[in-house]
C-alpha cells in the first residue's frame, strides 16, 4: 500500500497491465494494418475492457484507495471516462443491487434485463439467441439505458469528473489533429468492442453471477453463484476473481485479490457447466 493515498498496489498493477495489453493490441493493428490483426485486436480489447470493468467494480466499493477522492479520481481517469460510465453514476445502482439482491428493487432486475428475454431462468435456444444477439448488437444496452433514464434521476457529475473527461477529449483531439487516420482506427478499435463484445461478456458474467436464486439450479440455495474455472474463463467471463461472487456478496469489504482466502468448499459450480444456466433443459449442476 502507498503510505500517502493508501492505493492498492495489486489493483494499480492490474490497471497498468490491462492498459499495456490494450495499447499493444491497438498498436500492432495500426502498425501491421491487416484485417486479421485488427480482428485479433478487437477481441483482445474487448476481453481487457471487461477486465478493466472488474477492477472498476472493485473501486465502486472504494477498494482502490483509502482516500475516497483518490479512489474515484483514479478509477474515473483509467476506466470510468474511457468506458463512458463515471463511477458516481454507477455506484448508487450497484450499492442498491447489494442491498436489494433478488428482490423487485434490485436494479439488475429493473434495468439490466429490461425488455429482454432473460428472466433469471434458462431460455429456449431461439430466445437465448435473441438475448445474446441483442447484447452483442447494442439493442439490449439501449433498452437498459432508456429504462434507466425514464425511471431514475441522473446522479450529479462531479466537477473533477468533468475535468478528467476534458483531459481525455483534449488528448484525443491532439491525436486526431496530427494523425487523423490512425486516431480514427484506434477509436474504432476501442469503442466498437466496448459497445458490442464487451457488453456481451458483461451480460454473460451477470448470468453467471445471478441466475434465479434458491432452487433455480437443482440443489442450489444461494442467490449468487461461485465457479471453479480455468484459464479461458479467467481471460473472458471471470477475470480478477469475480468468479468468487457469492463470497463477494457475503464480504463486499474485501478486495478482489482477498476473495480466494474467504472462499469455502460449499456451493461451487464447475465452469464447464455454465451453459446449463443459459439454455433449457437445465440439468443438475456438476460440482468439484
Amino acid at each position: 500500500m502507498s503510505a500517502s493515498a493508501g492505493i492498492d498496489r495489486q489493483s494499480l498493477s492490474a490497471l497498468v497491465l490491462e492498459w499495456a495489453v490494450i495499447g499493444l493490441a491497438i498498436g500492432l493493428a495500426l502498425y501491421l494494418d491487416t484485417w486479421w490483426v485488427a480482428a485479433l485486436a478487437f477481441v483482445t480489447v474487448a476481453t481487457r475492457q471487461h477486465a478493466l470493468l472488474i477492477l472498476y467494480h472493485d473501486a465502486v466499493h472504494g477498494h482502490f484507495s483509502r482516500s475516497a477522492w483518490v479512489n474515484d479520481a483514479a478509477i474515473n481517469l483509467s476506466v470510468g471516462i474511457p468506458t463512458l460510465m463515471p463511477v458516481e453514476v454507477y455506484r448508487p445502482l450497484h450499492i442498491q443491487h447489494h442491498q436489494a439482491l433478488g428482490t423487485a428493487r434490485d436494479p439488475e432486475k429493473q434495468l439490466l434485463y429490461a425488455g429482454q428475454p432473460w428472466d433469471y431462468r434458462p431460455l429456449s435456444l431461439s430466445s437465448l439467441m435473441r438475448q445474446l444477439l441483442g447484447d452483442l448488437l447494442i439493442v439490449n444496452g439501449a433498452r437498459t439505458i432508456a429504462t434507466w433514464r425514464s425511471t431514475q434521476p441522473l446522479p450529479p457529475i462531479r466537477p473533477l469528473t468533468v475535468v478528467i473527461a476534458a483531459v481525455w477529449l483534449a488528448a484525443l483531439g491532439f491525436w486526431v489533429a496530427f494523425a487523423p487516420g490512425k486516431a480514427l482506427i484506434a477509436l474504432i478499435l476501442w469503442f466498437v468492442p466496448l459497445l458490442t463484445l464487451t457488453q456481451l461478456l458483461q451480460k454473460l458474467r451477470s448470468f453467471a453471477e445471478h441466475s434465479g436464486g434458491p432452487g433455480a439450479t437443482p440443489g442450489w440455495q444461494d442467490w449468487t453463484y461461485s465457479w471453479r474455472i480455468g484459464r479461458l474463463g479467467r481471460l473472458t467471463i471471470w477475470p480478477y476473481n469475480i468468479n468468487y461472487h457469492r463470497e463477494h456478496h457475503e464480504r463486499p469489504d474485501l478486495r478482489w485479490h482477498e476473495l480466494p482466502a474467504a472462499a469455502t468448499t460449499r456451493n461451487w459450480l464447475a465452469g464447464r457447466t455454465f451453459w446449463r444456466l443459459l439454455a433449457r433443459p437445465l440439468a443438475p449442476p456438476v460440482r468439484d
